[in-house]
């Protein structure tokens, strides 16, 4: 005959079937980077179906600024993007990434039409605005104050000429940058996280 069951034995049972079917406590993980297509790019919403994913764009690249997506981004890994934050487009004259396509996700178009994104400034960032002597972001952007300029205590983004090609946020010196660019690529939504492991491909040296 066995031993009646007793409070205590439900109780243990119980808590341990707890524990065995909880999930698996969530690894560290962090945003997805926002991130700009390289200058003469489609539309987003058709650039996944038509780029080739071949990285003839990366290759030409003499500025090493285009990195593939890796497999967090779904059905846009191994498209090409430029994180300004890093490694911002240098604006090439003759747009070698754009040439090198053979898809046309990248098309050749003059330097003047490039729309990567626009640059916003966040005033209460801004180290000029604060009163501290900066003007970094004028100084490097390579359309200089055509596409920059000074507003009384303020760089003003002239919309209509800034090609996004993110130098004004890679050479900001606050932390984070008081420039960001606001562009058709992508939006973060914060929903969206990822293992940083596979956030970018690996791609073999030459």
């Amino acid at each position: 005959m066995t031993d009646p069951i007793t409070r205590r034995d439900l109780f243990t049972f119980w808590r341990t079937l707890a524990r065995e079917l909880a999930p698996p406590p969530r690894s560290v993980q962090r945003l997805l980077p926002d991130y700009l297509r390289p200058p003469g790019a489609v539309d987003e919403e058709h650039f996944a179906s038509i780029c080739e994913r071949c990285h003839k764009c990366q290759e030409a690249c003499p500025h090493d600024v285009i990195l593939p997506l890796g497999p967090a981004y779904g059905k846009d890994e191994g498209t090409p993007v430029i994180l300004p934050r890093g490694r911002p487009c240098r604006l090439c004259d003759d747009l070698p990434c754009a040439v090198a396509c053979p898809s046309g996700a990248l098309r050749p178009i003059p330097l003047a039409a490039v729309r990567m994104g626009t640059a916003r400034l966040d005033p209460a960032a801004c180290r000029a605005v604060r009163g501290q002597p900066c003007d970094d972001c004028l100084k490097e952007c390579p359309l200089g104050d055509s596409a920059i300029r000074w507003n009384g205590d303020r760089p003003k983004i002239v919309d209509e000429v800034c090609t996004g090609c993110g130098m004004c946020v890679f050479i900001c010196p606050t932390d984070p940058p008081a420039l960001s660019i606001e562009g058709p690529a992508r939006t973060l939504r914060s929903s969206e996280r990822f293992d940083n492991r596979s956030a970018w491909q690996e791609t073999p040296d030459a």
